[in-house]
């Protein structure tokens, strides 16, 4: 039977660690982390570039592993009594590592649950957002998105116009991600008619 010991708690509180500890978190990453890991996210990224736009990470969410090596790493071990209780045998154990200038290694990201980048074009800084973990596109620029009858004869509105869409048709009908809430795709095709269609103001 091995019995519970409190040796280190309190008499000793501090010390040295040694091996190897796995870590396991889930939130906000690094995308360098993620695409050095998932060559699938850089190939997407890569086909953007292509195009001849630039893109802006915007959020990277997931799992990541990790690994520290404790060979040169001191703890220190406290204990103290959950919030609104008084002294008690439920004490809370915590157990503080000091690393120096060492990092965890990222080992792997087992799970991508956001990879949102803008898509930039000479314009427009967004003139789209995708999710490229879900292939979602979340946002559409204004400029295109929101085009209104009798702009024809505003050539700089319908520049920009045509500069979100050509990024917009290439995302939902080359890629094809899919078009996330609010935006709906009937709205998207009747914006794709009135500009592909035979307009002499549109052309």
């Amino acid at each position: 039977m091995v019995e519970k010991s409190e040796s280190l708690v309190p008499v000793m509180n501090s010390g040295e660690a040694e091996g190897r500890m796995a870590l396991r978190s889930r939130g906000w990453m690094k995308p360098t982390d993620v695409l050095r890991l998932h060559p699938e996210m850089r190939a997407q990224l890569d086909e953007i570039a292509k195009q001849g736009w630039s893109y802006l990470f915007v959020e990277t969410v997931g799992t990541v592993e990790a690994e520290v090596v404790l060979g040169a790493s001191t703890f220190r071990m406290t204990s103290r009594s959950p919030p609104g209780t008084y002294r008690s045998e439920r004490l809370r154990y915590y157990l503080e590592l000091e690393l120096g200038e060492q990092t965890p290694t990222i080992t792997s990201v087992p799970e991508i649950s956001e990879f949102k980048v803008n898509v930039c074009s000479k314009s427009f800084p967004r003139a789209a957002t995708v999710d490229l973990s879900k292939g979602l596109v979340t946002y559409i620029d204004d400029h295109f998105w929101k085009w209104e009858k009798g702009w024809e004869g505003d050539k700089k509105k319908l520049s920009d116009a045509r500069e979100v869409k050509e990024i917009a048709s290439w995302l939902l009908d080359v890629k094809g991600y899919k078009l996330n809430e609010p935006f709906k795709l009937e709205r998207f095709q009747e914006l794709k008619d009135i500009f592909e269609a035979r307009n002499p103001l549109l052309h």
